[in-house]
C-alpha cells in the first residue's frame, strides 16, 4: 500500500521515531536466537589463543571483507585470536547480542548504537570502520530523476529502521524536497530492492558501498545516485562495536582485535583480488558475485575515513562527527536530545596515534 510521508509523521519526531526504532521485541527475540547460535565469553583453545566471537550487522559484503580475511588468513590468529565470526539480522540485532554477552564484538552502524545508548544498552564503537556516510538513493537514469526535487510524487519501498530511511526526512529537508510528497510501501529490505529491480518502484535507498555495486549487476542498469553527504549530511556509518563489560575486563583482547583488523584493512587494500578469494573461501552461501564484492571492498575502501579523521590511524573517530550523527538521531531517530554525548557513543582508547580523545579512557 501506498504510504505518504505526512501519513507516517507527526509533528516533531513521534510517530516517524516510533517508525525509524526497530521493533525491542523483535530485536530481542533475534538477539536470543542468535545467543543460542554462539559460544561467547573469553578463553582459551587448545594453542592458548583467546576465544573471541564477533558478528557482522548483516549478511556477509565486501563492506566486511577484513574481517573474513582476518580469520580465513589467520591475521588474527596471529595476533593471539581464536575469531569466531557469523553474520547477524541487522545492526539493532548485533547491539543486543553485544549487550547482553552473547557475542563479545560486533559490527553495526553508528546512527543503530546511538539509538541503542540513548536507551542505556551498555555498548559503544571502539573503531569506525566504514565511516564517512554511504546513505543514498538509487534510481534509473531513464526515470527522470536528476535532483532530489525530482522524487517529488515518486514511490520507493520502505524499510523501518534502516539507515538511510531514518535519515531520508532530514535529507529531503536539506535538499529541498517535502518529504510528505513521496510515496512509500513498507517492506523489507530484499522486497525493497526486488521491487526496485522489478520496475515497480521508481527508486530505492540503500548504501553505496553495498546497495550500488550489487544493484548495477540486479537491475543491468545504469544509475542515477544521490549521496546523502551531497546534501551536506554529516552521519557515521559502521564500525566495531563492544559491549562495555567486554571493554572493561577484556581490553588485551579488544586492543589484539583491533590491532589484527588494521592488519587485516591493510592486507585486503593491498590485494582485493586475494582478499576476495578469501571471502569466496570462507563464504560458503552467498548471491553474491566476485566481482560485485571486490567493488563493494573498493567502495569502501573509500569510505575508511571522514574529513575529520583522514590521515589518522585506523578506526579513529571524531567528536565533532560523532556530535553530528547524534543531533542527527535526536531529529529523526527518536533519541531524546541531550540524552547520548560522543563519549556515550565511542571511545579511541583501545587505538593508537589518535588525535581526538573523544573525552574516554
Amino acid at each position: 500500500m501506498h504510504t505518504p510521508f505526512a501519513t507516517v509523521r507527526k509533528a516533531g519526531r513521534s510517530r516517524w521515531a516510533r517508525r525509524a526504532l526497530p521493533g525491542a521485541a523483535l530485536a530481542l527475540t533475534a538477539a536470543l536466537a542468535l545467543s543460542a547460535c554462539g559460544d561467547s565469553g573469553s578463553g582459551k583453545d587448545a594453542s592458548g589463543r583467546t576465544k573471541v566471537t564477533v558478528r557482522t550487522d548483516v549478511f556477509y559484503t565486501g563492506a566486511t571483507l577484513p574481517l573474513i580475511v582476518g580469520v580465513e588468513k589467520g591475521i588474527y590468529a596471529k595476533h593471539g585470536l581464536n575469531v569466531t565470526l557469523n553474520p547477524g539480522k541487522g545492526s539493532a540485532t548485533t547491539l543486543q547480542t553485544v549487550a547482553n554477552g552473547s557475542d563479545d564484538i560486533g559490527y553495526a552502524d553508528a546512527g543503530a548504537l546511538v539509538q541503542a545508548v540513548g536507551k542505556h544498552m551498555p555498548v559503544e564503537m571502539v573503531a569506525g570502520m566504514v565511516q564517512k556516510s554511504p546513505l543514498a538513493i538509487f534510481a534509473r537514469k531513464d526515470s527522470g530523476i536528476r535532483t532530489a526535487k525530482d522524487l517529488a510524487g515518486k514511490t520507493a519501498g520502505f524499510t523501518a529502521g534502516s539507515a538511510a530511511e531514518t535519515v531520508f526526512p532530514a535529507y529531503a529537508n536539506a535538499a529541498g524536497l517535502n518529504p510528505d510528497s513521496v510515496k512509500f510501501n513498507k517492506v523489507d529490505v530484499p522486497t525493497r530492492d526486488s521491487l526496485f529491480v522489478q520496475g515497480k518502484t521508481q527508486f530505492t535507498f540503500g548504501l553505496l558501498n553495498v546497495t550500488e555495486p550489487n544493484m548495477k549487476v540486479k537491475c543491468n542498469c545504469d544509475l542515477t545516485v544521490l549521496p546523502y553527504a551531497s546534501a551536506g549530511l554529516d552521519v557515521l556509518s559502521s564500525g566495531i562495536v563492544t559491549s562495555k563489560k567486554f571493554a572493561d575486563h577484556d581490553g588485551a583482547a579488544l586492543r589484539k582485535f583491533l590491532t589484527a583488523t588494521a592488519e587485516a584493512v591493510n592486507t585486503t587494500s593491498t590485494d582485493p583480488d586475494a582478499a576476495v578469494e578469501s571471502f569466496f573461501r570462507y563464504v560458503k552461501t552467498t548471491s553474491l558475485s566476485k566481482e560485485v564484492v571486490k567493488q563493494q571492498w573498493l567502495a569502501s575502501e573509500g569510505l575508511l575515513t571522514t574529513d575529520r579523521t583522514k590521515g589518522q590511524p585506523f578506526g579513529c573517530t571524531s567528536a565533532d562527527d560523532w556530535q553530528s550523527t547524534i543531533r542527527i538521531m535526536e531529529q529523526h531517530g527518536g533519541v531524546d536530545a541531550g540524552k547520548v554525548t560522543p563519549a556515550d557513543a565511542a571511545t579511541n582508547a583501545f587505538l593508537s596515534g589518535c588525535s581526538d580523545t573523544l573525552g574516554g579512557k
